[in-house]
């Protein structure tokens, strides 16, 4: 499970309305806008916009999204609809404040990589590899992106954060864990496992507040893959459970077992020494 919080300013509130404008055409506007108010923390909506006018940048308001809230409220005025709307309407919007922090972050990671090849063999000149990366940024928004960022927020809320980055906390790694996470939103409805880019774990992972490091190739081009500042003995945990049939959990129980039976071994040997009898105090013995 996750706890999205957000900035509740007035751009993210009316990003959040045009989504769900979008999403969720048969429901009323003023019911709709006001179950965004008690979604977000708020009584109403017109206290949400006033906390959104009063608080000052650079520390706005910040509201955590609650769903039950938002669909409790229109399930009052006979809609039915499921919370996941406003945590994925509001993931964007956690997403997009990434992505202005981050400038060089796409759906797929950090920087632009490596030039591809066109279909007809040549490489990307540098004009296209740009478009394709601005594409790439586009990619980040929508349902499947939003849903990936709130399955990766599920995943890492359970890595603990360490003071220096680690090399074994990576994201690649991180991403292929959390597509294959069992997770629910908050209140219940299926989320994971499923399909993780690897921007979208990065992305949830600053969002969460982790610090990052990028790497270049041995061509120095962008290697698009970051390493966080997350416990790697929690991450060999959380890998070695949610995927229990890779090679690194069968050489990780092969090890552990070893261990065991070593233990085991030498307190048997202990054992046994101290059954042993052993030389009587006061007993002179013949020399051999």
């Amino acid at each position: 499970m996750f706890v999205l919080r957000i900035s509740a300013t007035s751009p993210a509130i009316d990003r959040i309305k045009a989504r769900l404008t979008q999403d969720l055409p048969d429901v009323k506007s003023s019911h709709r806008v006001e179950a965004i108010g008690r979604g977000l923390g708020f009584r109403t909506y017109a206290a949400l916009r006033a906390a959104a006018a009063a608080a000052q940048a650079p520390a706005p308001a910040v509201a955590t999204v609650t769903g039950s809230y938002f669909s409790d409220y229109l399930k009052e005025h006979e809609f039915e609809v499921n919370p996941a709307h406003l945590y994925r309407a509001a993931a964007e919007v956690a997403i997009q404040a990434v992505l202005d922090a981050v400038p060089t972050l796409h759906v797929y990671g950090i920087g632009l990589g490596r030039p591809q090849r066109n279909a007809d063999g040549s490489r990307q000149t540098p004009q296209q590899q740009y478009a394709e990366f601005q594409r790439h940024r586009e990619e980040c928004f929508g349902k499947h992106a939003a849903e990936a960022f709130l399955r990766s927020m599920a995943l890492l809320a359970r890595v603990t954060e360490t003071r220096t980055i680690r090399p074994g906390a990576g994201s690649y790694r991180l991403k292929h864990i959390a597509e294959n996470y069992v997770c629910t939103y908050p209140e219940g409805g299926k989320l994971g496992p499923a399909y993780v880019p690897n921007g979208m774990l990065i992305a949830a992972a600053v969002h969460m507040g982790f610090k990052y490091k990028t790497y270049v190739d041995d061509l120095g081009y962008d290697a698009l893959n970051a390493s966080f500042n997350m416990s790697k003995a929690v991450v060999d945990d959380l890998d070695a459970e949610i995927r229990p049939n890779t090679g690194f959990a069968s050489d990780r129980a092969r090890k552990r077992q070893s261990k065991r039976e070593l233990v085991e071994a030498r307190m048997l040997f202990a054992a046994v020494k101290a059954s042993l009898p052993g030389p009587k105090i006061g007993m002179i013995y013949p020399r051999r």
